[in-house]
């Protein structure tokens, strides 16, 4: 009987070491499997906080490039060579413009025609001439002072009509020319600017009267307003 109780303490004892050694393991299970969900959390918090990779810079258009129309009002004053007499005379000028440009950096590039009505005559002792309306075709070239605000000179051809008249009679008689000048223009939007612009416009109008040849010189100031598309 003895013996049989030993046996069975013995038995007893290394149950409760087995049950003991198990606990044991199942628990350090448990730490490593926390341990482990811990670190995958704390590295997808980590990667949602990364910045994603930064992508091209988007494309911005050039608020001067392509074609445009547009129109103008100002005031002038021509001087009237008339045979060696010079008369001067002033008036409004108003018209409308079309052109094109193109823009390579900090430069822009282009061509502009308009076509103007004046108001410019002078009359001196029954003898009225008039510069009723003349035209320009003109290269530009600017450079820009910021994004939106080109500063430009510009250059080309220009053409016009003369009127010498006196009661019952009168001669028209058209001229051509040069024409040279500067501007600055604003686009407060990708489609519309505003500018200002002078013009000097420098005109011959051979045999226009029978005290010989005549030449008109205009200076000219006007503000302008375009529509690109």
């Amino acid at each position: 009987m003895q013996v049989l109780g030993l046996v069975y303490a013995i038995r007893l004892g290394a149950s409760a070491k087995e049950g003991f050694m198990g606990t044991k393991f199942w628990c350090g299970i448990g730490l490593l499997a926390s341990v482990a969900v811990g670190a995958g959390a704390a590295s997808a918090a980590d990667l949602s906080v990364k910045a994603p990779p930064r992508g091209p810079a988007p494309f911005i258009a050039s608020p001067w490039d392509g074609f445009y129309i547009g129109g103008n009002i100002g005031w002038g004053g021509t001087d009237f060579d008339i045979g060696g007499v010079t008369v001067s005379g002033n008036g409004v000028v108003g018209g409308f413009q079309t052109g094109y440009n193109k823009q390579f950096g900090n430069f822009v590039l282009g061509a502009e025609s308009d076509f103007q009505l004046t108001s410019i005559d002078k009359t001196v002792a029954g003898e009225t001439v008039k510069l009723p309306w003349f035209g320009t075709t003109r290269a530009r070239a600017g450079f820009l002072i910021n994004p939106s605000l080109l500063l430009y000179g510009t250059a080309g051809i220009a053409y016009g009509r003369l009127e010498d008249s006196v009661p019952r009679e009168s001669v028209k008689i058209g001229g051509v020319g040069w024409t040279a000048g500067a501007g600055i223009e604003y686009a407060w939007t990708p489609a519309w600017s505003i500018g200002a612009e002078y013009l000097h416009v420098d005109l011959d109008h051979v045999n226009a009267s029978p005290g010989g040849d005549t030449r008109t010189k205009t200076d000219l100031g006007r503000a302008k307003i375009n529509y690109r598309f």
